[in-house]
């Protein structure tokens, strides 16, 4: 059962699982709406497409009848001035403890979490981060989405080793997603296409252009997945762990990356860099303005200071425990993620 299957990062892992997992028999996805394979791959085993949310018990506990491993992809990101504080409580938070009901009711064997880097991003820079040198922080840098998932991954986590209902254990474990680019991409470099779609074919760039970024390619991340349940299906001592799986995608400036991608739409970066702090500082200003206002009228600004404080620190991440635990080695180089990247970004339409 892959949960938010019909999503993104749900496309690219049903179709690993399609075609590069010979240990799976039949795939069942869970999503808001019906499953529709855009990536093309061939279907060859069975795959039923369920409609339903992970904050419906009942849904799941039927769904789930069956079912081995469970890749818990579904969730809520909602960002801008004003987030959905409550809607990503109730899916990311309760809807996970519901689907952890429904595994134990089902004698589900694993369970695989997609978490997010985010949990660990504060206001410092994070180098080399790794699983024993980074942990949560104070204070996230996003509000709302992070700490509910962090909340969501200790759920995940403290379940491994939780008898289900024949009495077996359910196993658990966590993958810690980078910001992802490829086919199917709703936010990371689409957005950036759309804003310099609506700035005349230019992106500003903000900050000097040293904070390198690490971007991974969708494809990458689904293979992590597929490793995960393979390596835990064989060493139950694997369970209650979580692990960061950067690929190989090379670590350079936001703008830097994104610079091909909008060079196949036509667009461009701006040759003037805006300096970080004087826009930050405007941004928390224009904040405050605004969320005084709120009581009378609420007014979306077009960019947060999260976002661009975001852009402008290094954030890397090791993926060295995942290579030598779960046997992961990313089966995308980055030559050929960009390559069907800008295949990809050229045609969408924005």
């Amino acid at each position: 059962m892959v949960t938010g299957g019909a999503g993104f990062l749900g496309q690219h892992i049903v179709s690993l699982l399609q075609t590069k997992a010979p240990h799976v028999r039949e795939i069942r996805v869970l999503d808001l709406k019906l499953y529709n394979n855009f990536l093309g791959h061939s279907d060859r085993k069975p795959i039923s497409s369920v409609i339903g949310s992970v904050t419906d018990l009942s849904i799941l506990a039927e769904a789930l009848k069956g079912v081995d491993s469970v890749y818990h992809i579904a969730g809520k990101i909602s960002y801008g001035t004003f987030p959905d504080f409550k809607g990503m409580y109730n899916i990311n938070v309760e809807g996970t403890a519901n689907l952890i009901k429904a595994c134990l009711l089902n004698d589900v064997k694993r369970f695989i979490y997609c978490s997010t880097v985010d949990v660990v991003i504060g206001y410092d820079d994070i180098i080399d981060g790794n699983e024993a040198n980074t942990a949560p922080p104070t204070e996230f840098l996003f509000p709302g989405y992070p700490e509910t998932k962090y909340k969501a991954e200790c759920l995940v986590l403290k379940a491994n080793g939780t008898p289900t209902q024949n009495g077996s254990l359910l196993q658990t474990m966590s993958l810690r997603a980078n910001v992802m680019y490829g086919e199917g991409d709703p936010y990371y470099i689409t957005n950036g296409l759309r804003n310099a779609r609506d700035s005349n074919g230019t992106l500003y760039q903000v900050g000097n252009g040293t904070a390198l970024f690490q971007p991974v390619y969708v494809g990458n991340t689904a293979w992590a997945f597929i490793c995960a349940d393979k390596e835990l299906t064989g060493n139950s001592k694997l369970g209650g762990k979580f692990y960061f799986i950067p690929d190989d995608t090379p670590q350079q400036n936001t703008f830097e990356f994104m610079e091909p991608f909008l060079e196949v739409r036509g667009y461009r970066l701006s040759s003037i860099k805006f300096p970080f702090r004087l826009v930050y500082i405007f941004l928390l200003f224009s904040e405050l303005v605004v969320k005084a206002l709120s009581p009378l009228i609420k007014i979306n600004l077009p960019a947060e200071s999260y976002s661009v404080k975001y852009i402008n620190m290094t954030l890397t991440f090791s993926s060295m425990r995942a290579r030598q635990e779960l046997g992961f080695k990313p089966i995308f180089s980055p030559e050929e993620a960009k390559q069907r990247s800008l295949l990809y970004y050229k045609h969408m339409e924005l």
